[in-house]
């Protein structure tokens, strides 16, 4: 019984690989070496991906998630495995945002707020929000690899969380995509708007 089990799980990972690899936009890797490299993180854990996609798009995103939820397959967002806890690594499809998703969309001095793809790193935010006197204030130790949507993931905070609070308290709005495709875009609510 747990062989063929084994065996059926096996075969749908493969079937949504293949999936994957006729996308053509993603990246898709499989090679060993690539692999071995995802398998890691700033932690002592380390657990093969059964592939590492890099979405250039938020398309590639949605379809390759589309695509695991379609073959039940697990997924893990990944930013720059600064993670100290091994949530960076799982045997499931690794989504590595750095790459290409990682540019500062917009900054609004005004309202003190700036829009983000999740791959870009902390210290990049900085310095470009540092042009008009803000900053971004959560302070992990890997604030120089840390990208804002593992910050989010972990609410990450820093030795002047104290002072200046930890991740959540600096997001106004996320942009969230679930298993079916579906985006949801979210933010903070007030007691009074809820009545």
């Amino acid at each position: 019984m747990a062989i063929q089990q084994d065996q059926t799980v096996s075969l749908r990972f493969n079937a949504c690989i293949r999936a994957l690899q006729d996308l053509h936009s993603p990246e898709v890797l499989t090679d060993k070496l690539s692999l071995g490299i995802y398998a890691t993180d700033a932690s002592l854990y380390q657990l093969t991906p059964l592939a590492v996609v890099i979405p250039k798009t938020e398309k590639d995103v949605i379809d390759v998630v589309q695509l695991a939820n379609q073959f039940k397959v697990p997924v893990l967002p990944r930013g720059s495995a600064t993670s100290l806890a091994g949530q960076t690594t799982n045997k499931a499809i690794v989504i590595d945002f750095t790459k290409y998703l990682n540019n500062v969309i917009s900054i609004d001095p005004e309202n003190k707020t700036a829009t983000v793809q999740p791959g870009v790193v902390r210290d990049q935010l900085n310095a470009e929000v540092k042009k008009h006197n803000l900053h971004f204030a959560p302070d992990p130790a890997t604030s120089s690899r840390a990208t804002i949507g593992g910050m989010i993931a972990n609410n990450s905070s820093g030795t002047k969380s104290i002072k200046y609070g930890k991740t959540i308290d600096h997001i106004v709005r996320t942009r969230d995509l679930l298993s079916d495709g579906t985006i949801l875009n979210l933010s903070m609510v007030d007691e009074a708007s809820r009545k």
